[in-house]
């Protein structure tokens, strides 16, 4: 095992009681080109045997921590991350995503090479029974923020926009909102413009279900052409929606992330044009989909 002082990357994964896709998401880091990393596992109030998950990996770099009580979000876990971590950049994977093998070498290269102070590649959203489709964020006005696997950024960036944003006070999720910040005072963000996230979709009958990570991890380990593969499919799916007829939900979507987008360039949060809904309610609203306690995002006294 490779020995450091002080690594340059710091991984974040906020957990909470997914202790099967968590062991997926961990062996996605391990298999990293870029080895120079620490990895810092924030259970949030864990419960089940994710502890155990962690454990059996025979690495130095990784690391646990679990919260004494369950914050409902990953806004907490990610900001003790923030506090335990010690590496020039920070990135972020979610316990339920996976990351193909080239994402820190290709996001610490851009981000060095661009001068930025946020880098994102390409990432997927994979569903068992629909249609694949990439998430890629158009700066400096994007009205749409990354996900947060999909992101890395220079830990310094916390001296100016500060933490992440408990969901009661968050107009969008606590993810956009963070991002959203630092996009509005100017940082820099710039796309690495490969393919080396995956996002899978939740199974709303069951949080904690593992889904489809086994057979995308195979695929990857053993398909040297996934990502081109991948990238081709989603590129054709784009060219036959743009030659089907014009649909009137697409319409709206597009009419909706122009006048988003206008709101951004102006340093408004877009979630603000639901100007009647309160912070606090898409958390709320996520975590009733999902029959988890959407309590504790109501607003706190303290």
């Amino acid at each position: 095992m490779m020995s450091r002082e002080k690594p340059t990357v710091s991984v974040l994964i906020a957990t909470y009681n997914k202790a099967d896709a968590l062991k997926y998401a961990i062996e996605s880091v391990l298999w990293q080109t870029f080895e120079n990393f620490e990895l810092l596992v924030i259970g949030d109030g864990c419960t089940d045997h994710s502890e155990k998950v962690v454990a059996a990996f025979d690495d130095t770099r990784v690391h646990w921590h679990n919260l004494p009580e369950n914050t409902g979000d990953q806004s907490e876990p990610h900001n003790e991350g923030l506090r335990r971590s010690n590496g020039k950049y920070i990135a972020y994977l979610n316990h339920d995503d996976i990351w193909l093998p080239q994402h820190l070498e290709m996001l610490v290269e851009y981000i060095e090479r661009e001068q930025a102070d946020f880098a994102y590649s390409i990432m997927e959203w994979i569903y068992p029974d629909a249609l694949s489709y990439p998430v890629i964020p158009d700066y400096p006005d994007a009205p749409l923020p990354p996900e947060a696997t999909q992101t890395m950024h220079r830990k310094d960036i916390i001296n100016e926009i500060g933490y992440w944003r408990r969901p009661w006070e968050c107009y969008s999720y606590p993810r956009a909102d963070y991002f959203r910040r630092a996009q509005f005072i100017g940082k820099k963000f710039v796309l690495v413009p490969m393919l080396s996230a995956l996002k899978f979709g939740v199974n709303p009958k069951d949080y904690s279900a593992l889904t489809i990570q086994p057979k995308y991890m195979d695929i990857v380990r053993n398909d040297p052409y996934f990502a081109e593969k991948e990238l081709g499919k989603m590129l054709a799916n784009a060219i036959h929606e743009l030659d089907n007829p014009i649909k009137i939900k697409r319409l709206r979507e597009q009419y909706s992330l122009q006048v988003k987008r206008k709101m951004a360039k102006r340093a408004i949060d877009p979630a603000r044009i639901r100007f009647w809904v309160r912070p606090g309610k898409r958390m709320r609203d996520w975590a009733k989909h999902f029959g988890l306690d959407s309590s504790k995002f109501d607003r706190k006294s303290s």
